[in-house]
């Protein structure tokens, strides 16, 4: 079965307004981005789908698309990794396949450990009243989690920046009271002393972690600083993860209770979060995207055996259109799994439509 044409949609769907930050702290590029939704067609009249990475050139598309023309997407061997554009290759194969077979891609991913995937409401940079309004919207939509980013460049002072994560959390509670809340710090309070006193501040919130609250170099990268604040706090502490060697060092200093994974490919992801179990640790992963690439976020923490904690989903609810003609359903927190073959996910065409930037066609 040969990839005999790609059809790229570059569109720009509008986020729903302050889902990802208020008017007061503006809205960053990333979340004005253009996307790249492609249509894989084959000689056998299947289509898989699949969403390229945010920030991808035109011409690297282009070369990509180039190569991806003539496989034979029964035969290719994704351990052999297909450049820059990696994981997306890697959804269209496994969308193509999984049609072909008449099974989710979750069963080609070693089998799915999970129905339903925890996920956090995941937002940046707010206002306390405006967190508090977001929060509520979340609760009532199903979310049970809130991971906001915090810390900007306003806050420049260490109370400041205290002030700043323990206003919002307080604003979140006075309205959704079991509404549970990571604050992602983004290393910005650089030392151990104030994210002690933070911690303290915020005892009695309901609190799934601290992210990446202290430097990452501590003490010239031996992270014996967050050795230090890991046992001198009661919150639990998460932070992103590089690879295999990064998390082995942050083990074996005893530095983190929660590992963030990723990877430039859904195989790489995957293969970082089972030596995280295989070392016995938790944590979560991530998915920014809009509907096709939601949809394999979906797939791939399925199969994520050190998944115990939400995870973070910034896509399905999270722009005015998802793109895709199914409904990801929501319930208690949790988006569920679909069963239906390969990605599961069909392209809303109208939808595509209404957000065109511009079209390409491959040859």
């Amino acid at each position: 079965m040969k990839i005999t044409r790609i059809i790229l949609h570059i569109v720009n769907v509008p986020e729903r307004h302050w889902w990802w930050s208020d008017d007061v702290y503006g809205q960053p590029l990333h979340q004005r981005a253009e996307h790249g939704v492609a249509e894989v067609e084959t000689d056998q009249g299947l289509t898989g789908l699949t969403l390229v990475g945010r920030f991808t050139a035109l011409d690297t598309m282009r070369q990509q698309f180039e190569t991806w023309l003539g496989q034979d997407v029964l035969q290719v061997n994704l351990a052999q990794g297909n450049g820059p554009m990696q994981s997306a290759f890697e959804q269209a194969v496994l969308d193509l396949r999984g049609q072909a077979l008449g099974v989710p891609i979750w069963q080609l991913l070693g089998g799915r450990l999970r129905d339903r995937i925890p996920v956090t409401q995941c937002t940046g940079y707010k206002t306390p009243e405006h967190t508090a309004e977001d929060a509520q919207w979340g609760w009532e939509q199903g979310f049970r989690a809130y991971k906001m980013k915090c810390i900007t460049s306003r806050e420049q002072t260490p109370e400041e920046r205290i002030r700043y994560v323990t206003d919002r959390v307080e604003a979140i509670h006075r309205v959704v009271p079991d509404m549970v809340v990571r604050p992602d710090i983004r290393w910005r309070l650089e030392e151990v002393w104030v994210a002690q006193e933070l911690a303290r501040r915020l005892q009695g919130h309901r609190m799934d972690s601290l992210e990446s609250p202290i430097a990452k170099g501590a003490h010239g990268g031996t992270f014996s600083e967050w050795h230090r604040l890991r046992h001198t706090i009661d919150l639990p502490i998460g932070d992103h993860v590089g690879d295999a060697a990064d998390m082995l060092h942050r083990f074996q200093a005893e530095a983190l209770d929660y590992v963030i994974v990723g990877g430039a490919s859904h195989f790489e992801t995957l293969h970082r979060s089972h030596l995280a179990h295989s070392l016995g640790l938790g944590g979560w992963s991530q998915t920014v995207a809009y509907g096709p690439g939601a949809a394999m976020g979906l797939h791939v923490a399925a199969c994520m055996p050190h998944l115990t904690q939400p995870y973070d989903m910034v896509g399905p609810i999270a722009w005015q259109h998802s793109l895709v003609n199914e409904e990801f359903v929501l319930e208690e927190g949790s988006f569920l799994v679909s069963d239906r073959p390969g990605l599961g996910y069909t392209l809303d065409r109208d939808g595509v439509e209404r957000y065109l930037v511009e079209r390409h066609i491959f040859p």
